[in-house]
């Protein structure tokens, strides 16, 4: 396996295309787990739900729907974070890649 250094040296030789900086090794990527898919859960009961029914849930509990928001905001950061990571392997991947090689993203 070779050292990070060592990766970022061949992407930079082998392109003069710069790639965004490769997140740390030490960079956790979290797959969807049961608070995700609890969120997922809770987003399309929300979707489903009408303009009256969610205003008077609002209504009944002012503070439940402000901390939905809040979770899924939270929610979005973190999924878009780990597309960044995504990307920027794919990117790394492409930069030292012959150019024989499909880019279907």
């Amino acid at each position: 396996m070779l050292a990070k250094d060592s990766l970022l040296t061949e992407a930079k030789a082998a392109s003069s295309a710069k790639p965004e900086p490769v997140a740390p090794a030490s960079t956790t990527v979290s797959l969807p787990g049961s608070e995700v898919a609890e969120l997922v859960h809770l987003a399309r009961a929300v979707l489903m739900k009408s303009p009256d029914d969610l205003a008077a849930l609002s209504h009944a509990a002012p503070s439940m729907p402000k901390n939905w928001i809040d979770a899924f905001m939270a929610e979005r950061a973190r999924a878009e974070a780990e597309a960044k990571f995504w990307s920027t392997a794919i990117t790394y991947l492409m930069a030292t890649s012959p150019n024989n090689i499909a880019n279907d993203g």
